[in-house]
């Protein structure tokens, strides 16, 4: 892996369907293989700390991650500046965008720092209301923490950087490394018993190795970086836009968790695991446009300065396109056999309770994987403010609409208003989109996508059908199974182009070649 690649060291990037292939495949390792290793680290550290120990550590783990979420959107926005800079080959503006938010995020970090410094004793005892014995590492552990924050925000110029220069090998094996290290320090700090406290300063210390090493990257694929600059214009134009990033990162994670805290309210906190561990499922259908969406945010952040709407328009339909094909068949297979899932996994009694809750919610996360490509579009584009509105208007309307399903409903009303809330954002930010003329309603709705507004039409019947006419299990997975090769052979004919067919041919020679010589 090469530092000086045809992708850095005062070049234009060129930004091509197979590079947003390659870097959505890095992304999405980079989010698998941390998920497996906390599957595996879980139980060790669990059998070593105890339930509180390990509940709080959770807690400290949290507090480290969003604090990364304090940054001002400034990671985002570095990478969008450095993006269109890149595209125009004003390389010597960079160090201007780079150094000034990097400044903002410094001082940033330390107010953070010192504010969470000042309230930890009140987190402590009063918010987290920890056993006596635990107190002092806890507290301990959070002073760590209200140090490391100035790390931990400026980490995001510097991620940013190098997604602007389209480097997702290297942020994901960062990346990829920074989240094994952490378990693995934690699980060395239980095993020798060095408390809470101990866990955290190893942490504290490898977050500060990662931040050389990432230096050391940027300072390498952009060496105009040794050109300190700090500009008030440029302060102002990155504040202006982090401004409402900052709005929709606070906004959204408070949108989609909001609803089992609403469920304890209003029902109780002993039926919540019912909506919690089908939620937790289908949420992993996030990984696939996530992957694609850190990929595109730069390319399309690229194409606009490049005033490129034919790679941007293609690239924004063929991502919506593939996002489609991954997960409507897994939407699909929950749609007819939830309960026989929760049965398998869970047991008899999740499965009478979750079944409903479980298909609403597949479709409400499929919806939403979708409205993830309008999303980053419009903030690409210059237009993250109608985003943070949108968020900003479901956050007052959601709330006592689905407190008011919860209440008629029960969890089956926290489900459907989460397919609800999804469907309606898609509503607006789609109509946004084509409203300020970012893509052509025309152009976007093409023979491609109108197929596959037929195909879902005709699988959503057949969803239908087998409910409500087939009731074994044998009887729903033969039909279920023909669907799905109806799906599949008129995805294949009518759907994937010649060029991606072609790609797919070429993939299954080389997998079956490779079987042969093993």
């Amino acid at each position: 892996m090469s530092f000086m690649s045809d992708k850095s060291v005062n070049q234009t990037i060129s930004i091509s369907s197979h590079t947003i292939v390659k870097n959505s495949l890095f992304n999405l390792a980079g989010q698998i293989i941390p998920i497996i290793a906390v599957i595996i680290a879980l139980p060790v550290l669990i059998s070593y700390l105890g339930v509180e120990r390990f509940g709080l550590l959770s807690i400290l783990w949290m507090l480290m991650w969003y604090s990364s979420m304090l940054d001002l959107g400034l990671g985002r926005t570095t990478t969008k500046f450095v993006s269109e800079l890149l595209a125009q080959s004003k390389f010597r503006e960079i160090p201007k965008i780079f150094w000034t938010s990097a400044s903002i995020q410094v001082v940033m970090g330390l107010l953070i720092g010192m504010f969470l410094y000042s309230v930890s004793p009140f987190i402590v005892v009063k918010l987290l209301k920890v056993s006596t014995h635990y107190i002092n590492e806890t507290k301990l552990s959070l002073y760590f923490i209200s140090l490391a924050v100035p790390l931990i925000l400026i980490s995001t110029s510097f991620q940013g950087l190098l997604e602007a220069y389209q480097r997702f090998d290297l942020v994901n094996l960062v990346l990829t490394l920074t989240k094994l290290g952490v378990l693995i320090l934690s699980i060395f700090g239980a095993i020798l018993n060095f408390g809470l406290s101990g866990i955290v300063f190893l942490i504290v210390v490898f977050r500060l190795f990662v931040i050389l090493i990432l230096g050391f990257i940027d300072f390498k694929v952009c060496p105009e970086l040794k050109n300190f600059s700090v500009d008030l214009k440029t302060f102002s134009k990155l504040l202006s836009f982090g401004g409402w990033l900052t709005v929709s990162n606070i906004v959204i994670p408070i949108l989609t968790y909001v609803d089992r805290f609403l469920i304890s309210y209003f029902l109780s906190a002993a039926v919540l695991a019912y909506y919690t561990a089908p939620f937790e499922i289908v949420q992993r259908m996030w990984i696939v446009p996530i992957s694609l969406t850190m990929t595109l945010f730069p390319a399309f952040s690229a194409f606009k300065a490049l005033e490129d709407q034919s790679k941007l328009e293609n690239a924004f339909t063929k991502s919506i396109k593939y996002t489609f094909l991954i997960l409507f068949p897994v939407v699909f297979i929950i749609a007819i056999f939830s309960a026989d899932i929760l049965k398998v996994w869970l047991g008899p009694e999740f499965q009478t309770q979750s079944s409903v809750i479980f298909q609403l919610l597949a479709f409400g996360f499929f919806i939403s994987s979708i409205c993830g490509f309008p999303l980053i579009l419009l903030q690409s584009y210059g237009r993250p403010d109608l985003v943070a509105k949108v968020s900003l208007a479901e956050l007052f309307l959601y709330i006592p609409f689905v407190s008011f399903l919860i209440l008629e409903l029960g969890l089956k009303g926290a489900a459907l208003g989460w397919l609800l809330r999804s469907f309606v954002e898609g509503v607006f930010l789609f109509y946004f989109v084509f409203n300020y003329k970012i893509v052509s309603f025309g152009n976007f709705f093409n023979n491609t996508v109108r197929q596959l507004v037929l195909i879902s039409i005709v699988m959503v019947l057949g969803i239908f059908l087998i409910k409500f006419f087939f009731t074994t299990f044998e009887l729903k997975f033969v039909f279920s199974l023909t669907l799905l090769l109806i799906f599949a052979l008129y995805v294949w004919f009518f759907v994937i182009d010649e060029n991606e067919k072609v790609s797919i041919r070429s993939f299954a020679k080389i997998k079956i070649s490779t079987e042969k010589h093993l």
